[in-house]
């Protein structure tokens, strides 16, 4: 009993094993023929090579011998000869019974076929080429719509900032109230709807809020750049007054300005302060909230119209007096430098007076 229960325990197959035995055996075959053809191409070769050596051989030895049959006389060329065609011969039947010993040896072509290993091919690289190019294109559209939305909340976190601070004065409450709960919307949208919308429509957004907030950037802006547009427009109308009344006084850097030339320029003058006047005049009067009278840009248009006018007449130069040059060489000739100085010392002072003057007429100061 014991025997039997022995003998009825049988062990299950490794299906897994026989798997693998079966593939290394399949494996072990296919090496087997080609090591056995390489072995009978190498074989082949060889029995090749043996014959192009022992030909080569045999052309040397002729070679030799005809040298020597030239050297020798005729009887020991017949004789030479003799022998060499007997161990020709021989060494010919040699080499046929080696190569009988051996076997035949018959030429086979091998067929070679060449096989591209982990390669793709053309027209699967061109796919790939064309989704790679659609994705950059549509990187590039969710990077545009990202910067669009981040534009619309930056806007909206700035403004409202400086709705409490720098453009809390240009506002006025009610207008604050309103703007703010905008602001509030905006806000709210962008993490709500719209979480994941176009383009354009982050765009048209960031155009509406800016309706709402240039026209207070704008009066921001005027009121910190006018007092400096209106002290440079004043510097040059003080300047040309200055000019004006220096001409009215007969001054001789000015003397040489036509008179009605410098009628228009005080009539250019007085229309450029009585425009000023009235604008500041106005423009004190109102409040902060309201829209400017006169603006930056005007005042300096104006300045730059008063200084085309103005400076071509007021800084034209004065023309060169005409010196006759008889006369003095006439004195220097005859009467010589007087008290003591040279020709050359009064040349130099005719010369400073008259750097002099240029400098004069061409420097200004202001008040």
């Amino acid at each position: 009993m014991h025997l039997s229960s022995k003998l009825i325990r049988i062990q299950p197959l490794d299906f897994k094993l026989l798997h693998v035995r079966t593939v290394a055996f399949s494996f072990n075959l296919s090496m087997y023929h080609f090591v056995i053809a390489f072995l009978f191409e190498l074989r082949k070769r060889k029995c090749l090579y043996l014959l192009v050596k022992d030909k080569m051989q045999v052309d040397q030895e002729e070679e030799g011998h005809q040298k020597c049959h030239a050297e020798h006389t005729p009887e020991e060329e017949i004789d030479h000869t003799e022998a060499k065609t007997k161990s020709a011969v021989s060494d010919k039947q040699d080499r046929l019974n080696q190569t009988l010993k051996k076997g035949k040896v018959k030429s086979i072509d091998l067929p070679i076929q060449s096989s591209l290993c982990r390669q793709l091919g053309q027209d699967l690289l061109n796919s790939y080429i064309e989704n790679e190019g659609k994705m950059i294109m549509q990187d590039k559209l969710e990077k545009e719509r990202n910067d669009a939305k981040n534009a619309v909340e930056e806007y909206v976190y700035d403004f409202r900032d400086r709705l409490g601070t720098v453009y809390e004065k240009f506002i006025t409450p009610e207008d604050l109230s309103k703007l703010s709960a905008v602001l509030e919307d905006t806000e709210n949208w962008l993490y709500e709807d719209g979480e994941d919308q176009p383009k354009q429509v982050y765009v048209d957004k960031l155009q509406e809020l800016k309706k709402y907030g240039q026209p207070i950037q704008m009066k921001y802006m005027e009121h910190e750049e006018r007092p400096k547009a209106l002290n440079d427009l004043g510097k040059k109308i003080q300047l040309v007054m200055k000019v004006i009344e220096a001409y009215r006084n007969k001054d001789e850097r000015y003397d040489h300005l036509d008179p009605t030339e410098m009628e228009k320029v005080e009539k250019c003058i007085s229309d450029a302060m009585s425009w000023l006047n009235s604008k500041m005049n106005v423009q004190n009067k109102l409040s902060l909230t309201q829209d400017p009278v006169v603006k930056v840009s005007e005042i300096v248009a104006k300045s730059k119209e008063l200084d085309n006018f103005c400076n071509p007449i007021i800084y034209k130069p004065k023309p060169k007096a005409e010196v006759p040059e008889d006369k003095p060489k006439a004195n220097s000739e005859h009467n010589g430098p007087m008290d003591g100085q040279s020709g050359t010392e009064t040349k130099s002072d005719s010369t400073k007076d008259s750097s002099q003057h240029t400098k004069s007429s061409g420097e200004m100061e202001v008040d």
